[in-house]
């Protein structure tokens, strides 16, 4: 996950299209009076079906927007606004078997209110998401895999940005299983390309944040190219050794080193992966990120998660993640990330899910900042979704996002709630 300011846009889009899937589901039970299969929602299209859906959403954003804190002041603090998305989109899952194809999209309005901070209409906007993919010969010795994800909003990918910015953002990954003598031994090869833009949304640079001034911003823009080699080994049934190995190489539009240091990353990792008992699988990962370039680093990573099995319908996620990345503005950055996820259904149509997470940004010196700059960020999010027709779905959460940095600007450092409810028609 490398969306660090998440707010209430990608909140509502991300429980939105894991809505259509519940949908599906349940659709297949009996009726009550008849005991028959009611017909399945959406187009038939060959061996999957087509579905769309229409989601009406409110949210109260408290650092939705930028104001001046006095008129005619050059400093911004971050105010609060209530939000309404009107979003129809589609989803598309194919199974042939041998053959997959998927596509989930949606168009978004988000209106800004003005009922609590006037002139927060001007930030109104149309966002999109999209996300395809295709899985090719699945069984065969040697397979295509083929994905691509598209996101306009103002959930950005670079944490060393602040909040009020558009990041317009696009990736294209390909990958090749190959499984000499079967899947027991699989080898992939990767490469992924990705472009982010940004853009300001709000009108004006939210206290006056160094790395996101309307002037300067577009320096911030880059394209990341990435590839590598994993290999996987089943030596038990649902046991496997792993292989990752990623280099990870960040070039900006703006190549003056004094603002965006040039920064790429190699990392390999060994580990283990499966089930533990019936109940209990874990992934456990350590290797080292070996840095090039000004802002580079090198450090150990690694990754331990258990997830626990409760039920058929209930699990339970703990975990920390260590890793490294390019970022805009420094080189490189270390994520050391504590976490926690659960989901539970219950009665065949509510859905309750819960994720909490503490992030530690540790970024390397820089032209830009020689002393180096810390961040802390505490995330918590938690949804509710309940289908009460075949067609309609009905949900609602809160998003908390706890941040602070050692650098002494209000975008860094900052509390936020994003309160929801929605309403989702499927067909």
């Amino acid at each position: 996950m490398r969306r660090p300011h998440e707010i209430a846009a990608g909140v509502l889009a991300a429980s939105v299209l894991a809505l259509v899937p519940l949908q599906a589901d349940a659709q297949d039970a009996p009726d009550a009076l008849s005991g028959e299969k009611p017909q399945p929602n959406g187009f038939k299209i060959g061996p999957g079906r087509l579905h769309l859906f229409l989601t009406e959403g409110l949210s109260y954003n408290s650092q939705a927007v930028a104001v001046p804190v006095s008129p005619g002041s050059q400093n911004f603090t971050l105010g609060g606004a209530f939000l309404i998305d009107t979003r129809p989109g589609l989803n598309l899952e194919i199974d042939g078997g041998n053959n997959t194809f998927g596509l989930n999209g949606y168009i978004d309005y988000v209106y800004y209110t003005n009922w609590i901070t006037a002139g927060a209409s001007d930030a109104s906007r149309f966002d999109a998401a999209a996300t395809l993919h295709g899985e090719f010969n699945r069984d065969g010795a040697v397979g295509f895999n083929v994905a691509d994800t598209f996101s306009r909003s103002n959930n950005t990918y670079t944490p060393s940005i602040a909040v009020g910015v558009i990041s317009l953002y696009n990736q294209l990954a390909v990958s090749v299983p190959i499984r000499p003598g079967g899947k027991a031994l699989e080898i992939l090869p990767h490469v992924a390309y990705g472009v982010e833009l940004f853009s300001q949304y709000s009108g004006a640079t939210p206290g006056n944040c160094p790395t996101c001034n309307p002037n300067t911003l577009s320096q911030n823009n880059y394209q990341d190219l990435q590839g590598g080699i994993d290999v996987r080994l089943k030596f038990l049934p649902e046991t496997a050794a792993i292989f990752t190995s990623t280099y990870d190489a960040r070039f900006y539009n703006d190549t003056n080193p004094a603002v965006n240091p040039n920064a790429s990353e190699l990392k390999l990792q060994i580990g283990l992966a499966g089930l533990i008992t019936t109940k209990l699988s874990a992934v456990i990962k350590a290797g080292w990120a070996q840095g090039f370039g000004t802002g580079s680093i090198s450090t150990v990573i690694g990754q331990a998660e258990v997830t626990w099995l409760a039920t058929e319908l209930a699990n339970l996620t703990v975990g920390f993640l260590r890793d490294v990345y390019p970022v805009s503005g420094y080189g490189s950055y270390i994520d050391d990330r504590p976490y926690l996820s659960g989901k539970i259904f219950i009665g065949g149509r509510l859905s309750v899910s819960l994720t909490a997470a503490y992030d530690f940004f540790d970024y390397a010196t820089s032209p830009v900042n020689p002393s180096g700059r810390n961040d802390s960020q505490l995330t918590f999010n938690a949804t509710a979704e309940y289908q009460a027709l075949r067609w309609l779905i009905v949900g609602g959460g809160v998003l908390f996002t706890y941040h602070t940095s050692s650098l002494n600007f209000n975008s860094y450092n900052y509390t936020q709630w994003v309160p929801y409810v929605q309403v989702t028609f499927t067909y």
